[in-house]
């Protein structure tokens, strides 16, 4: 697990150095890939993991990383999409 928690730190990072300087639209998309691809799985991993090892019941661990994984995703898919079909300001 300490392994997820480093390479989920390194994606935020990673993804916060990318998008420094860029306009909106192109941080809404690079944190919008950063969400679909890194963060969601490995959040979702690491609360499903920790909370079933708390509850002691896998199908409760399950059950909180389906849902999770499922909410970041679409956080993840509705940042994109501002990313693409917002309009900017004149």
């Amino acid at each position: 697990m300490p392994i997820a928690i480093i390479i989920l730190v390194l994606a935020i990072v990673l993804a916060g150095f990318i998008s420094r300087n860029k306009p909106v639209k192109k941080k809404f998309v690079i944190w919008g890939v950063a969400a679909i691809v890194a963060i969601a799985p490995l959040v979702a991993w690491i609360a499903g993991i920790l909370f079933g090892m708390d509850e002691g019941d896998g199908f409760v661990g399950f059950t909180v990383m389906l849902y999770s994984f499922v909410l970041l995703e679409v956080i993840g898919f509705v940042l994109v999409y501002f990313g693409i079909f917002k309009r900017m300001k004149k």
